[in-house]
This record gives structure tokens, C-alpha cells and sequence, in this order.
């Protein structure tokens, strides 16, 4: 009789023990659901009103008479006429440096209208000119090859934060979040620049067909 009793406990200890680990797998997984990140996917258009942009010279990396920085240094400076590099040097540091800079304005002043996809393992934005930017969300390095910069980029409380390396003008952050309740993409960038940090916000509405 009292093997029987001691039988019954062990069961019951074992279906008590079994309902536990199968009730917390449930809780688990709806909190794993409701931090799910929103999705990106869809048409996008910018809404103008409701983005702030910064036109400071630090974004496109000229002065207001749209004269390159470099230019503002003289024709002694390193990749100038009649500077230290020759002619070939001088063109190819001018040609990485307007790469750059067209780099870094495209993340600082996105196009008007973006097409996302998303797939297993990539985000893919698509602007107007068919030009695109990869971001792997899970933390793997993306490199562009004509720019030489790098995209780190991990999901973060429902947020896609991207973390772009290999700039001159500093590291810069991007931010994408979306507002479901209107419809709202937030693109936020921000430059880590001790001398003068930039930030901009661009806030596209959802096409008719994300809504």
C-alpha cells in the first residue's frame, strides 16, 4: 500500500511537472509574438510635413556655395593639382571622395518614394533609380563594395537599427521603425560626429497597398 501511494505521488509530481514546462513553452512564445518586430514590407512614400531634415554642410559634406571641402583646401592639399599624388592619385581620391559623399547623402536624404521586401535573412530597400540597400538583420556585416563602408544591423525592440562604418564623417546610425496605427515608416539617421553630430528623421506613409 505504501509502494502504490509512493507509485501515485511520482506521477503526479511528473503530470504536474509536464504541465508546467508545456504552460511556460505557451507564455514564452506568446511574449516571443508580442515582440515581434513590425514589418517593414511595402510602398512607401515621404511625407515632406512630417519630416525634419538638417541641411548643414555636415550631411553632404560641402559648404553653401556647394563647393567640396577639399577644394576650399587649395591645389597643395593631397589629391590636388599639383599636389604630392599626381594626376591619377589626385582623380581617384576625388572619385572616392564623390562616392562617398553621394553615399552619405543618399542616408542622410533618402529618396521620395522606397519599395521593402523581406525575406529569411535580408531586407531589401528599393528607392526610384533601382538602386538598392541589403540589410541583414541578423548582425552580419553587409559591405559595399563601391563605397567601402559596412552595415551592421540587428532588430531592437520592434526597431531596425543599422549601424554604418567606414565613413569620414563619422559612424552613422539608422533607425527604422513603423507606426502601425497610421501607417507611418520612421526613418531616423543619426552621425556620430564629435564636432558636429547630425540627425535627420524622414517619415514616409504607406502606399494604398500596405494599408
Amino acid at each position: 500500500m505504501i509502494l502504490l501511494r509512493g507509485a501515485v505521488s511520482v506521477g503526479v509530481i511528473v503530470s504536474v511537472m509536464a504541465f508546467v514546462g508545456v504552460w511556460l513553452e505557451s507564455e514564452s512564445r506568446l511574449h516571443a509574438q508580442s515582440q515581434a518586430p513590425t514589418s517593414l514590407v511595402g510602398a512607401w512614400t515621404l511625407d515632406k510635413n512630417l519630416s525634419e531634415t538638417d541641411s548643414s554642410s555636415s550631411a553632404e559634406g560641402r559648404d553653401d556655395s556647394g563647393n567640396d571641402r577639399e577644394r576650399r583646401r587649395g591645389g597643395g592639399g593631397r589629391g590636388g593639382f599639383g599636389g604630392g599624388g599626381g594626376a591619377d592619385g589626385g582623380r581617384f581620391d576625388r572619385e572616392e571622395m564623390a562616392r562617398q559623399r553621394d553615399a552619405l547623402r543618399d542616408v542622410m536624404n533618402p529618396p521620395d518614394h522606397l519599395t521593402i521586401v523581406q525575406t529569411d535573412s535580408m531586407v531589401v530597400i528599393t528607392g526610384p533609380d533601382g538602386r538598392t540597400t541589403r540589410l541583414s538583420p541578423d548582425g552580419k556585416k553587409v559591405t559595399d563594395s563601391a563605397t567601402k563602408t559596412e552595415r551592421k544591423t540587428k532588430w531592437d525592440g520592434g526597431k531596425l537599427v543599422s549601424e554604418i562604418s567606414g565613413f569620414a564623417a563619422g559612424k552613422i546610425t539608422e533607425t527604422y521603425s513603423v507606426d502601425p496605427e497610421h501607417h507611418h515608416l520612421r526613418i531616423v539617421a543619426h552621425i556620430e560626429n564629435a564636432r558636429q553630430p547630425t540627425t535627420t528623421t524622414h517619415v514616409y506613409e504607406a502606399d494604398g497597398s500596405n494599408q
